[in-house]
């Protein structure tokens, strides 16, 4: 059975669908390739656009029946899926956060640092007290080379996307030491519910599905993002890890709503932040209330 994947055209969306489909042997796969809004606007240089404009367009191919799996990168999904979807997620060995510099040196206030995403403005401002920080648009690809231009001195990227492409060892950059966004590094595998009875016999023989549990994390993150209006382009962090205690019990086994997890994260304000934490949805999100953590997320708005 030939494989219908649909996947954004850029090389690090057609690197991920290699990583997918090399780390479980498919071999009978087809890959279309679609130009999506998001990489549109992106390469007219605009920065501030909904993430979700990276994935919509793909969606539509497996919604409309032309292709079976869809193949994202798990940080650009929304919050809220789809009722006739069903989304897995495929963990990376990498979430972390890379400054990139033009050539080896250590970062100073008044570099110019590039990057679109809010998070990370946020990040390199109150943890690098960055003092120059300026959008980045464009594909990795364009990036680095307004990096090597001289037009910044130095950008901010995730690892597993230049992992990913076999750029890493090629550059001169830190590891950010912050949290990051939810799914950041995974990659987001969906299909129509009502293909189940064709498409997850394939999942479970060659893909092996319970590989894809950790991926339940991410599902009960979104719960969190959901809950607070919270999206890709929202300054915001957080990791969910099972309870230590908990190592034992198969994450399929556990409830959201019961204290296995710890959830903890950041979210930044204009001139201040606050780290949440919990071991419910319930708990976290009271915690963000608390601390007046929704009233910072708007401060953006």
């Amino acid at each position: 059975m030939t494989i219908k994947i649909a996947s954004r055209s850029s090389k690090l969306a057609l690197a991920q669908v290699d990583a997918f489909v090399n780390q479980f042997s498919i071999s009978d796969y087809e890959v279309i390739k679609i130009k999506t809004e998001g990489d549109k606007k992106s390469a007219q240089g605009e920065t501030l656009f909904d993430k979700a404009h990276f994935v919509s367009d793909v969606q539509r191919y497996i919604l409309n029946g032309e292709a079976d799996i869809a193949v994202h990168s798990a940080k650009d999904t929304p919050a809220r899926e789809l009722d006739n979807l069903l989304r897995y997620f495929l963990p990376s060995k990498s979430c972390e956060d890379v400054l990139i510099f033009r050539e080896e040196a250590k970062f100073n206030t008044e570099m110019k640092l590039g990057t679109s995403s809010l998070r990370r403005q946020m990040q390199a401002k109150h943890h690098l007290n960055a003092k120059n920080i300026v959008n980045l648009s464009g594909n990795v690809d364009t990036r680095l080379e307004k990096l090597y231009r001289g037009e910044y001195d130095c950008i901010i990227l995730a690892k597993a996307g230049l992992e990913r492409l076999s750029l890493l060892d090629e550059l001169h950059y830190e590891e950010m030491t912050w949290s990051t966004a939810s799914g950041q590094g995974f990659l987001s595998i969906e299909h129509l519910k009502d293909l189940s009875s064709k498409i997850d016999p394939f999942l479970a023989a060659s893909l092996g599905i319970h590989q894809l549990i950790d991926g339940r994390l991410i599902s009960i993150e979104r719960k969190i993002l959901e809950a607070l209006n919270a999206g890709c382009n929202s300054a915001i962090s957080i990791q969910t890890d099972i309870h230590p205690e908990k190592h034992n019990k198969p994450a399929s086994e556990i409830k959201p709503d019961e204290p296995d997890f710890i959830h903890s994260g950041v979210i930044y304000g204009r001139e201040k932040y606050i780290s949440f934490s919990g071991t419910t949805i319930e708990e976290t999100i009271n915690d963000i209330k608390k601390q007046d953590g929704i009233k910072l997320l708007n401060e953006h708005n």
